[in-house]
């Protein structure tokens, strides 16, 4: 005698993702960049904030909370890296700039080139792992 499997029909399923999902994340990864260039570094944090505020709540849009964290966070730390090498540069009123320039440069170029990779997974349906993240939103 052959036994069926056994079916459960209250099993959680896998929530629907919502139809935009992915642009919007590819959108919270890019309003970094955009924050970027518009400030000059200093509000690129804002764009992925706004997005995770308004999809935090949200489940079918849990794929759009996590691009938007993970950009987010790693902006924050970057933030923090080059508020740290300012400090440096006044602290030492303006040798530390010989350090300062080139990390400026770098935690720019970082951001870059990352939040373009984390563009690119987003759009194929993947959350992009940002490396040095600060975890603050999840």
């Amino acid at each position: 005698m052959t036994q069926q499997p056994q079916h459960q029909p209250y099993a959680q399923q896998p929530l629907p993702e919502a139809p935009n999902a992915r642009v919007l994340a590819v959108l919270s990864h890019l309003s970094s960049l955009l924050g970027l260039v518009v400030s000059v570094g200093t509000l690129s944090f804002l764009g992925p904030l706004i997005f995770w505020f308004i999809y935090r709540d949200r489940p079918e849009c849990a794929f759009v909370r996590a691009c938007s964290a993970g950009a987010f966070n790693f902006n924050l730390m970057l933030w923090l890296v080059n508020i740290a090498a300012g400090i440096l540069a006044l602290v030492t009123l303006g040798i530390g700039l010989i350090a300062a320039v080139p990390i400026w440069g770098v935690t720019s170029l970082a951001a870059i080139i990352f939040h373009i990779i984390g563009a690119v997974q987003a759009h194929r349906g993947e959350v992009f792992r940002y490396p040095l993240q600060i975890r603050v939103l999840r």
